[in-house]
């Protein structure tokens, strides 16, 4: 954490009110293009031309859902998204991205409605029930992704989006970590995000999102090590 505490990048706080519905919507669609390969969605935020395909507003002036089917089709399948089936009925990303559309054009002012919506949620829990409010209402928002899409957006500061990397760090670090297979499980989930947070987070005092930012950004140094050699320049 102290290696790399002050080179990585972290979310402004609220930036999601500063975003329009179009980016607002990016980061969703590059919340799931990501699922089981980061790759995709590395080449999505490369490629302008490619976003614009499916900008927000660009897709609420198409005729029917047809023509927004296949245009989130070609997207995920130019990026070279994992589990986009060649297919267009058979791409269960297409169907997700599709479905999530539609709901979140019913919210008056769109994704802006909604995200005001779980910014209204007040209380101990809320950063929790805004995760699972997505959880419930949209589709490929699991325990991880929708707490890394409310992370992005500057709304969660308290919740960590574990994945494979974060299972990666810990067993190079050798720290015993569950299995991927039970990230899936949301009251496993939960207590693990809990342990980190108060066994390594409060100790450091650190934030949650900034301890989830810098295992993420730096995953690959940390794999090589390379905190051994800065810590040792800082000293």
């Amino acid at each position: 954490i102290n290696a790399y505490r002050k080179t990585t990048k972290y979310p402004k706080p609220d930036n999601w009110k500063k975003l329009s519905n179009t980016e607002i919507w990016y980061w969703m669609v590059g919340q799931v293009i990501v699922v089981g390969s980061a790759g995709g969605g590395k080449r999505f935020w490369q490629d302008s031309n490619l976003r614009q395909e499916i900008d927000f507003d660009v897709l609420l002036k198409k005729r029917n859902d047809k023509e927004v089917k296949k245009a989130i089709h070609y997207v995920l399948r130019e990026a070279g998204a994992r589990y986009a089936s060649i297919e267009i009925d058979k791409c269960a990303k297409t169907k997700a991205l599709h479905n999530n559309f539609k709901i979140i054009s019913n919210y008056d002012d769109g994704f802006i409605g909604l995200l005001q919506l779980l910014n209204n949620i007040r209380g101990p829990n809320c950063e929790l029930e805004r995760v699972y409010y997505l959880m419930e209402n949209l589709d490929f928002m699991k325990n991880k992704s929708a707490r890394d899409f409310l992370m992005n957006l500057g709304m969660n500061q308290t919740t960590l989006a574990i994945d494979i990397r974060v299972q990666n760090i810990f067993q190079h670090l050798k720290i015993g970590f569950p299995s991927q297979t039970d990230f899936a499980n949301k009251a496993i989930y939960e207590s693990i995000e809990k342990a980190i947070k108060n066994s390594i987070c409060r100790p450091l005092g650190i934030k949650p999102l900034y301890f989830d930012r810098i295992l993420y950004q730096n995953y690959f140094r940390i794999l090589k090590s390379d905190y051994y050699q800065i810590k040792l320049k800082l000293k």
